[in-house]
C-alpha cells in the first residue's frame, strides 16, 4: 500500500474503533510504567487531532506530576515547540490544529526528555506514516532523547517504504504491549 492509501485505512480503522475510551486507558496505564515516562522532567506532545489516541489525560498526568510540557508548532514550515501550562491560550488553524498562541515561550526541543510522536500508522521498527508534512522527521534529526508513540493496535502495518529522512521512533505503546523498536 502507499502512504496515502495506509492513510485512508486507517482513518477508517479509528473511525470504526470499538471500546474507544477502554483502549486509550489501557494505552495511558502502561505508557505510564514506561520508564522514558517515569524518569522523564519534560515532555514534548501533539494535542490530539481528529481521531488519534487523545493526548488531554497524558498532559494532565504530565502537569500532575510536575512535569514540563511543550507543544509543537509550525513556524514558516519548521515545526517550533512551546511551553504549555493549564492557563495557556490555544488557537486552532484552518486544518483543527490547536496550536499555542502567539504569548506562548518557545523551547528547545534538544532540552526535553521525552518526544511523544504522532502517526497514522507504524511498522514494529519504529517508523511511521504521519500526515505526510515530514515536520516530526525534519524536528527529530539531531533529536538525541527517548522518542515514544501511543498508537491503538489497529495503527501496526506489516510494511511500507520507508524513506531516507524517515526518523523512528524508539517505543511504541498499544492497547496491549509496549514494542521496543530499536
Amino acid at each position: 500500500m502507499e502512504k496515502q492509501e495506509i492513510r485512508q485505512f486507517i482513518t477508517h480503522q479509528l473511525n470504526t474503533l470499538d471500546r474507544r475510551q477502554q483502549r486509550e486507558q489501557q494505552i495511558y496505564d502502561r505508557l505510564f510504567t514506561v520508564s522514558a515516562w517515569e524518569n522523564a522532567r519534560s515532555i514534548a506532545v501533539t494535542l490530539s487531532f481528529r481521531n488519534e489516541c487523545s493526548t488531554d489525560p497524558i498532559i494532565e498526568k504530565a502537569w500532575e506530576l510536575g512535569k514540563q510540557v511543550v507543544i509543537p508548532k509550525v513556524v514558516q514550515r519548521e515545526m517550533k515547540f512551546f511551553e504549555y501550562l493549564p492557563n495557556s491560550r490555544l488557537v486552532e488553524t484552518t486544518m483543527g490544529i490547536r496550536e499555542p498562541d502567539d504569548t506562548a515561550v518557545e523551547r528547545s526541543l534538544n532540552t526535553i526528555d521525552l518526544c511523544l510522536v504522532p502517526g497514522r500508522a507504524f511498522m514494529r521498527n519504529g517508523f511511521r506514516v504521519g500526515w505526510g508534512g515530514g515536520f516530526y522527521d525534519r524536528a527529530l534529526i539531531d533529536y538525541q532523547e527517548s522518542t515514544l508513540a501511543v498508537a491503538f493496535e489497529c495503527q501496526l502495518v506489516p510494511a511500507f517504504a520507508v524513506e531516507s529522512f524517515d526518523r523512528p521512533v524508539d517505543q511504541i505503546v498499544t492497547e496491549s504491549e509496549v514494542i521496543l523498536c530499536r
